[in-house]
């Protein structure tokens, strides 16, 4: 569950709450420990409420890892889009900083948004503390990569979004040997074809 934050949680709850009725396994949630915020905007730190309910479902066993900084960059959502391995340690490290003075449990791992960053920076994260690194075709260890690719909405509204999110039923069978990752995220939740196609997905799962 992707882009866990205190303004997206009632859906995120809503996907959450869906899941765990299927009997589907507890999701991995991403939080966003400054969503769309910097050291002195709107969004730094997260509400002790949230924090709350984030250490109860850990503590039901749903994994907590960190996602970006603050989901937002020079180039949009994809927060480390183009910038050079030593800003992007930076701002992991200041995500990290963020979720220990939240007392929130060691996180599971470390996902950059949108899956978008230099791979030069993987050795950064690694010295951070981070035990996984959650990237598009797969999870990064130290000294290993187990290959998985992520199913994921496009994103957006224009027509290559909606013919992609259409396709993803297509996409989760044709990528099966390779064992793919659902990747949910709040905005799915909304009427159209990602809901549908997620749901389609979802229903292959149980």
């Amino acid at each position: 569950m992707h882009d866990v934050s205190p303004y997206t949680w009632d859906a995120c709850a809503e996907w959450i709450d869906l899941c765990a009725s299927l009997g589907l396994p507890q999701l991995d949630l991403f939080v966003i420990p400054r969503h769309e915020g910097g050291p002195s905007e709107k969004g730094a730190g997260l509400p002790v409420e949230f924090v709350r309910r984030l250490r109860e479902l850990h503590s039901s066993g749903y994994p907590l890892w960190i996602h970006g900084w603050t989901h937002n960059g020079p180039r949009g959502d994809a927060e480390f889009s183009g910038m050079d391995p030593v800003r992007v340690v930076d701002r992991a490290r200041r995500a990290l900083l963020d979720w220990k003075e939240a007392e929130l449990p060691e996180p599971h791992g470390f996902c950059p948004p949108c899956w978008k960053m230099p791979s030069a920076a993987l050795p950064g994260l690694f010295k951070l503390g981070f035990r996984h690194v959650d990237l598009r075709f797969g999870v990064a260890r130290p000294g290993t990569m187990e290959w998985s690719p992520a199913l994921s909405t496009w994103g957006g509204r224009g027509p290559f979004s909606r013919l992609w999110d259409r396709t993803l039923p297509f996409q989760k069978r044709l990528l099966a040997p390779f064992r793919p990752r659902v990747a949910l995220h709040p905005q799915d939740l909304m009427a159209g074809p990602a809901r549908r196609s997620m749901e389609k997905v979802l229903a292959t799962l149980l």
